[in-house]
């Protein structure tokens, strides 16, 4: 993964405000800003009358540092510090529901598999959600990454880290993407807004970048637009595994009430005195008990066809002479005792 250093040097004096002072929502747009990410105001306007944004920040100023580091401390000015922390709030909204999708879906998946091994928790899913899957898998797999979700450490570092990599870029864009999505396993509250507008923000960003000029955004987009339908895809294959999952744990448990009640003991099995634990069968186990119930059913539905043709067939003319000749004779011959 190629990972890049921005420097921008500036003659503005260091300005660094209290921790739990946040700055206003209300931010002006500038073509001086050193980030790579310019705001139109239209669309800090949208921003700054969202109440679920609004909120976020006020969250993200009371637990996240608004400290930058050595290497961008330089351009720390009331207006610089703004624009890198509008854009790093907005990547914090962007991004951290997919990664709470995506730690959902692994606990759907061990509960779905009793998967031992991560790389087997993928089985849980199918088609575009399995592929989706495994592409957040590979990518959240790096502690650097998830950081960079969950957009920790200096602001300025956390929007550069943006433009890294093809990754992060196509997982930004299909975040953008998914901001229309409801996601099932966020707390109910303010909404947040629609990031589209954003996707305008990016590719500008990428046409400025000489790693990756004009012609990256039109290859990504196609790959962008398949993440963001494999994630929609694996949003609902949760939601259904998880029905299924509650439902199985319903009828277990009501099982499992009915045998307690019945036991002398409720709590400890009569038999060895330690709790009840269901104990999972093995693969070969599972494959051989739906081996047998096939077989089962093969000998069931051969046994109706064979009746099924001897009730069709005719019954075959007999000769008299014939069945004469078939019938046992018997003859009893009375011994004399000897005198």
């Amino acid at each position: 993964m190629t990972t890049r250093n921005v420097d921008h040097q500036t003659t503005i004096d260091s300005v660094t405000p209290p921790p739990n002072d946040m700055p206003s929502v209300t931010f002006q747009a500038t073509t001086t800003s050193v980030s790579p990410f310019v705001l139109q105001p239209q669309e800090l306007d949208i921003l700054s009358h969202s109440d679920g944004f609004s909120i976020l920040r006020e969250h993200l100023a009371q637990h996240y540092s608004y400290e930058l580091c050595d290497k961008h401390a330089c351009a720390d000015s009331p207006t610089t510090l703004a624009a890198w922390l509008v854009v790093r709030d907005l990547l914090h909204a962007l991004l951290v529901p997919v990664v709470e999708l995506f730690d959902k879906a692994c606990t759907v998946a061990s509960q779905a598999t009793h998967a031992l091994k991560l790389e087997d928790l993928e089985y849980a899913f199918t088609g575009p959600a399995r592929s989706a899957f495994v592409w957040l898998q590979c990518f959240l797999s790096s502690e650097k990454e998830r950081e960079w979700c969950y957009t920790q450490g200096c602001p300025a570092c956390v929007v550069n880290q943006t433009l890294d990599s093809e990754f992060s870029i196509r997982l930004l864009y299909a975040a953008c993407l998914l901001s229309d999505v409801h996601y099932p396993f966020t707390l109910e509250g303010p909404t947040l807004p629609s990031f589209m507008f954003f996707l305008h923000t990016l590719e500008k960003a990428l046409e400025q970048d000489p790693l990756y000029g004009g012609n990256f955004h039109e290859l990504m987009q196609a790959k962008a637009h398949a993440t963001r339908n494999g994630i929609e895809d694996l949003i609902h294959q949760c939601l259904e595994l998880d029905v299924i999952i509650s439902q199985a744990s319903s009828s277990s448990s009501d099982s499992s009430s009915s045998a307690a009640s019945a036991s002398a003991s409720p709590a400890l099995d009569p038999r060895d005195g330690s709790p009840n634990m269901k104990v999972k069968r093995s693969k070969m186990a599972r494959r051989q008990a739906r081996l047998e119930v096939e077989g089962e059913e093969w000998i069931e539905a051969m046994l109706e066809k064979l009746a099924i043709e001897q009730s069709t067939m005719p019954a075959p003319a007999q000769d008299p002479a014939a069945v004469a000749k078939s019938e046992a004779v018997v003859t009893v011959s009375e011994v004399v005792a000897v005198q």
